[in-house]
């Protein structure tokens, strides 16, 4: 947050706590009381912008201490001190408020849901834990306090509980998990491959389609399962109802689906389903994948040819690679010189370019992430499409 923004803001909590002061005398008729928290106030809103955080703090406490009309400012104020990152100082405003005397419940709660807010800004997960249990279990800001649960299970790869506070979260709220639900049952099917618990996975595989039927995570899984097994028939069933479930992917798999074919001996169909996919799908992983087939079944002229007849239809600097990298395997004079010159020029160019990237928040990625790495959203991070990707 910007320095100005954080000015804009503290003054906006300030005139929010003038306007409480003045509603006191109003209500109250208590002159020499309003008198006391007047000048506590402005002598605080001048601490706070002269970057002076510290003295603010302590005359906003001391303002807790004496008097509840200054909780909803407060309380805000102590959330712009987080969001700034200050996160110790929200602790203590936040604190202040909860130790006032004869503090109203739905005041204690509210104080506790931001102290619990704060705690997870400082990564203080075990703690933010206690304090949002607590809060479901007297049913305050359920909703909440259900989210957050959620999101420290998630941090803490507890993904039982994960699962546990992300269905009771969809039951109190309009909101759907089933996306993030899906997910953490393939994070348990995962445990469970490297443990090699197969009917384990399985079963996790299976409660994550029954969250999310298009769950492609889930699918691929099962996919890679049935390869290992040497069920390739199935595999290639599966890999089929993933290109269904959600095309973007297919950069992902597309090699290992074909694998499945040609360990079934199934060549022309490989071919067949390709060329199907070049017609429907406008990115180059088809077409290198069928390039490929081409070169080991009737050699690199072939290859070649065809790679060069669908970059007229698709312009690709990856399939420009593996254009130059076939005429390098076939070229045995002087021209080879020639090809190497910009094979070596191309793979510059896609060197350290991202081949995926977030739908929801656009960070750039080189591997897979089921989940972003940056606006931590589930399967949104997919292969980028243009020029220079897919």
């Amino acid at each position: 947050m910007s320095q100005f923004v954080w000015v804009v803001l503290a003054m906006l909590s300030g005139i929010l706590m003038g306007v409480y002061l003045a509603y006191l005398l109003r209500t109250t008729g208590n002159q020499k009381k309003f008198e006391r928290l007047n000048h506590r106030y402005f002598k605080g809103l001048n601490y706070l912008l002269n970057d002076e955080s510290d003295k603010a703090i302590d005359v906003f406490i001391r303002l807790a201490e004496t008097s509840q009309e200054t909780f909803e400012p407060q309380l805000a104020l102590g959330n712009l001190y987080r969001r700034k990152g200050e996160v110790d100082r929200a602790i203590k405003l936040h604190q202040s408020l909860i130790a006032q005397a004869k503090l109203p419940e739905n005041y204690r709660t509210r104080a506790l849901l931001a102290i619990g807010k704060d705690y997870m800004s400082a990564g203080l997960l075990d703690r933010a834990e206690v304090l949002f249990s607590e809060l479901v279990e007297i049913e305050a800001h359920t909703p909440e306090a259900l989210l957050a649960l959620t999101d420290i299970y998630q941090q803490e790869q507890d993904w039982q509980e994960a699962i546990r506070s992300a269905k009771r979260y969809q039951s109190v709220s309009d909101r759907q998990m089933h996306i993030p639900i899906s997910h953490y049952y393939c994070e348990l099917a995962d445990l469970s491959c490297i443990q090699d618990d197969v009917e384990g996975a399985e079963q996790y595989l299976a409660s994550a389609l029954h969250s999310d039927p298009h769950c492609i995570r889930a699918i691929l899984t099962q996919a890679e399962i049935k390869s290992k097994q040497g069920d390739d028939k199935t595999a290639q069933s599966l890999y089929q109802s993933a290109i269904k479930a959600d095309k973007d992917y297919l950069p992902l798999f597309i090699d290992d689906m074909a694998q499945t074919y040609e360990r079934l001996d199934q060549g022309a169909e490989l071919e067949s389903m390709l060329l199907s996919l070049i017609e429907q799908y406008h990115g180059v992983s088809p077409v290198l994948t069928l390039a490929r087939w081409y070169e080991k079944e009737y050699g690199v002229e072939k290859a070649a040819a065809f790679v060069e007849g669908q970059l007229q239809k698709r312009a690709s600097v990856r399939g420009l690679d593996t254009l130059l990298e076939l005429n390098l395997s076939k070229q045995v004079d002087d021209g080879q010189t020639y090809f190497q010159v910009l094979k070596s020029m191309v793979d510059q160019l896609l060197e350290g370019k991202p081949k995926l990237r977030c739908r929801k928040c656009g960070f750039g990625a080189k591997q897979k992430h089921w989940q972003c790495p940056s606006c931590k959203n589930w399967g949104v991070v997919k292969p980028i499409y243009g020029l220079e990707s897919e």
